[in-house]
């Protein structure tokens, strides 16, 4: 029984025969903007407690547990005094977050002092009114990624309880407590939108534009570089070439035009974000770090983090190769993004946004999702005890933070397992129905594999092959057609019934 229904039972019973199912009650659009706006209600409020007041008093946000970057960085890296981004600010951002910031000093200096003649309580009063305006736009680009998971499921069979089933799974990420505790502390969300609408444009169909918006997320983050790559693979199974070629090279011209300027420009400050963390060393929230807290000291750290990410990278591509049925491109982003988090030098508190849409995309199990929240909410917690000097070195009690970040890797780890056995068993993947291959799988929904590796036999005989075993139910053929129960199960690779062979025995 699924969830839902487990949850009516409790409550008064599944839905009756008759009752209308069309009205705002059961629009999961409607739920899920009211989810959100109360998610990030309750994030502005947790903010309330870091603000600064009159008399140079900065609360301490660690132990308020509501730390942030953008106004500590609008007071610390000069952005108040009216400071060129990259040029004169060296800022450890991709290029589109440096965009995304200027627009908000200029929107801040029509209402505050912004410039360098601004008095320190002028810069303290402006840097408020930054982060307001970041905060609106952050809360922008929340709805505009739940609006995109909204579109991407609107193929989805309908739910008995309204609306397309797959959009109910949209209350995962708007409703999600990831949210409330690291929505505002960096500009996250801004790459996260733009790769949740790329996503849509491939569900869609549309490669290259949806390279374009990977590649423009890419320009703000680093990891949607991992959904072009995780794209690339299944296509290869599916001999899409003429998609890769269209998905990267929209990448590769959205990302050079809002590149290009600053690199010209500001050589230097362009640099700034790839030499940072190629030369950083092991860093808070890392395996890496706990091992330095321990006293082991990891040589040549950066290439043994990218050896251990290129294994699993590779573990990985092997997996959708080998699978019995391509996988899901929501599966192949989640395993190949956890496999670059879990072996990364640094594990900021906001990464936890990047996993969200993914984890959701992968496997909607409310129990899942729940585990994996919990475990990151405990990071979240340990993490700001432990800059605090509660959980930190010294205290006796440092064993704690350790221990937080190893169960968040633990648990993403496990939830990626969860992922892998789905992929491995397709036929009882949460999101498979009959019928249903990927609902954002754009030009890889209903594909046949590439010839080259049919001829590999590099797969279970038993996985469909052909474009008729995804036929639309108009395609079928008379009922006399149809083979019998047991030669379908085996056409679709999956298990005959028990006790099937010893009833047609009895109706021989």
């Amino acid at each position: 029984m699924s969830e839902p229904a487990e949850l009516t039972l409790r409550v008064g019973g599944p839905v009756g025969r008759y009752a209308r199912r069309v009205s705002l009650w059961f629009d999961p659009a409607t739920w899920s903007f009211v989810a959100a706006s109360v998610t990030w209600l309750i994030v502005m409020v947790r903010q309330v407690p870091c603000r600064p007041l009159p008399g140079d008093y900065f609360p301490n946000p660690f132990l308020r547990l509501c730390y942030t970057d953008i106004s500590t960085l609008y007071l610390g890296r000069d952005i108040s005094l009216g400071a060129g981004f990259y040029t004169d600010v060296p800022l450890e951002y991709p290029v589109l977050i440096g965009y995304f910031m200027g627009i908000a000093r200029a929107i801040t200096s029509l209402f505050a002092v912004v410039g360098a003649n601004a008095t320190f309580d002028e810069q303290v009063a402006a840097s408020q009114i930054f982060f307001q305006m970041c905060a609106i736009g952050l809360f922008v680009c929340f709805l505009v990624t739940v609006l995109a998971h909204l579109r991407m499921a609107r193929n989805s069979p309908t739910s008995p309880y309204g609306g397309p089933a797959r959009a109910w799974d949209v209350l995962l990420i708007a409703a999600s407590p990831t949210v409330m505790a690291a929505g505002l502390i960096n500009w996250d969300l801004l790459a996260v939108m733009l790769t949740s609408v790329g996503l849509l444009l491939w569900a869609r169909g549309r490669p290259a534009m949806a390279g374009a918006l990977l590649g423009l997320a890419f320009a703000a983050k680093f990891y949607p570089i991992l959904v072009l790559i995780a794209i690339t693979v299944l296509c290869v199974r599916s001999d899409k070439m003429k998609a890769i070629v269209q998905l990267w090279s929209g990448a590769l011209i959205a990302w050079l035009v809002v590149n290009l300027p600053v690199m010209l420009i500001a050589p230097d400050g362009w640099m700034v974000f790839w030499t940072k963390n190629a030369d950083r060393g092991a860093d808070l929230g890392s395996v890496w770090y706990v091992l330095s807290l321990l006293g082991i000291q990891v040589p040549a750290l950066s290439a043994v983090a990218f050896v251990c990410m290129a294994i699993c990278g590779i573990a990985v591509v092997r997996l959708v190769l080998k699978a019995p049925r391509r996988p899901r491109l929501g599966q192949v982003a989640l395993l190949l993004l956890v496999a670059f988090l879990v072996f990364n030098k640094v594990y900021s508190p906001q990464y936890v946004l990047w996993l969200l849409p993914f984890v959701v995309l992968a496997r909607p199990k409310l129990f899942d999702v729940a585990v994996w929240t919990g475990a990151e909410l405990v990071y979240f917690v340990c993490i700001w005890g432990f800059l605090e000097g509660i959980l930190g070195p010294g205290s006796g009690t440092d064993w704690v933070y350790m221990a937080s970040v190893l169960l968040r890797v633990f648990v993403q780890a496990w939830f990626a397992m969860r992922v892998v056995d789905d992929i491995m068993h397709p036929w009882a993947d949460p999101i498979r129905q009959p019928l249903v291959d990927d609902p954002i799988g754009g030009v890889l929904d209903h594909s046949v594999d590439a010839r080259w590796l049919l001829a590999l036999g590099s797969r279970p005989r038993h996985a469909p092959t052909e474009p008729e075993d995804f036929a639309e139910p108009d395609d079928f053929p008379e009922s006399h057609d149809l083979p019998e129960s047991h030669d379908l199960a085996e056409l679709q690779g999956l298990p005959e019934p028990q006790g099937l062979g010893k009833l047609r025995d009895v109706d021989e």
